[in-house]
């Protein structure tokens, strides 16, 4: 196998080297705002009541940064931190699943930081936790953001 020798295109780097808005979420970030409450939320859960869902769930946790990352996040190493966290997600989880009793997940994301942080019972935890709560298709779509340097 031969390798192939690495070229850099200045031009290319400095024409991207700037800060723009997220793209791995919609809305964007630049589209939160304080002035959305829980009456907006009331009338968005009721929208598309026959739309299947897709839920997002973020672990904010990371063992070492990662130097590409601009994702919201806590660089540590001392897991009893996601312990907490995830006793909130679970609060909040109880809360707003009834919202969606009727409607069937059938796409699931895991971000952050990265899941891979999370040990095998966090994450076997906070599976049971969505099982529990919401309707999963059997054919449930289920992508994850990882740490490269984990896997």
């Amino acid at each position: 196998m031969s390798l192939q020798p690495v070229s850099w295109d200045q031009r290319l780097i400095e024409k991207y080297n700037y800060a723009g808005p997220r793209y791995t979420s919609y809305p964007t970030a630049l589209e939160f705002s304080d002035s959305y409450g829980e009456a907006d939320f009331l009338r968005a859960v009721s929208r598309y009541p026959e739309r299947p869902l897709s839920l997002y769930v973020h672990i904010p946790f990371c063992h070492k940064l990662c130097y590409f990352c601009g994702c919201n996040k806590v660089v540590t190493r001392q897991l009893h931190k996601a312990d907490r966290y995830l006793d909130a997600l679970a609060q909040e989880i109880r809360q707003r699943a009834p919202l969606f009793r009727d409607r069937r997940v059938t796409q699931l994301h895991w971000g952050g930081g990265t899941p891979t942080f999370l040990n095998h019972d966090q994450l076997s935890r906070l599976v049971a936790l969505l099982r529990d709560h919401f309707s999963l298709t059997d054919d449930l779509e289920m992508s994850i953001e990882v740490d490269p340097r984990e896997i």
